[in-house]
């Protein structure tokens, strides 16, 4: 592949390339029954994902009369939360299915792979080494790399810095409305993976919708294919 077809493809991590619900619940179910509230089940804990750990302990610790939850409860219940998501990061966490193939497939091409999670550092060095995903991509990014979490575009300038990359050959994908966010945000394509973390909504019913969206990560060298051979790609410009 010549240097001008090839693309910075940004990965996010959670609901994207893996499925991590069950390590999520099993943290937010002992940061629930450290500050007194109702234990959340899986199904409302998997509803609840999709923008970031303080978003998520909102909706699954609030009880009907609360607009928001106490700041002094809040600030326990998330840093109990981060403690035990350290441990159980790896509980029931695995690749989605097709993930291994269409890395490799789009290494293979030439392409370069970066994962751009708001994962803490910690617990996602922790699931991409125990998944093999380190030898299949060719960094990682997280908020401690960036300064920032997603959707501030500047995260997706720290990771193109990091990889020597331009933004005009950038495309991120992802799962959720804040990876929607980030892309507009940086001014570049977005691949919507249905099948994620998105607050129980279908990604693809996002307005303004996704460039383009796809129904399993086996779909992702097609979608990377289409975008080479757009007039984005052609005109340089996303």
């Amino acid at each position: 592949m010549s240097t001008e077809s090839r693309l910075h493809v940004l990965l996010d991590l959670d609901g994207t390339l893996v499925d991590s619900v069950d390590g999520i619940h099993a943290a937010c179910v002992v940061a629930a029954k450290a500050v007194d509230r109702r234990v959340p089940s899986r199904e409302l804990v998997l509803r609840s994902i999709g923008r970031g750990a303080d978003r998520l302990l909102h909706r699954i610790l609030r009880v009907d009369h609360e607009t928001e939850l106490n700041p002094v409860m809040h600030q326990r219940a998330r840093a109990i939360f981060d403690r035990e998501y350290r441990d159980s990061c790896l509980d029931g966490t695995v690749l989605r299915a097709g993930v291994a193939e269409s890395l490799d497939e789009l290494r293979r091409i030439g392409h370069r792979l970066w994962i751009a999670t708001n994962k803490p550092r910690a617990p996602a060095t922790r699931v991409i080494e125990r998944l093999g995903l380190d030898g299949m991509v060719d960094g990682l990014c997280c908020p401690e790399d960036a300064g920032v979490l997603k959707p501030d575009p500047r995260f997706i300038e720290v990771v193109l810095d990091l990889d020597g990359g331009e933004v005009n050959r950038a495309v991120l994908v992802g799962d959720s409305s804040v990876d929607a966010q980030t892309a507009e945000n940086a001014g570049i394509p977005f691949i919507a993976i249905r099948g994620g973390y998105d607050e129980g909504r279908d990604i693809g019913n996002r307005v303004p919708p996704p460039d383009v969206v796809i129904a399993s990560p086996r779909d992702l060298p097609r979608a990377i294919a289409g975008l080479v051979m757009s007039p984005w790609n052609e005109d340089s410009t996303p």
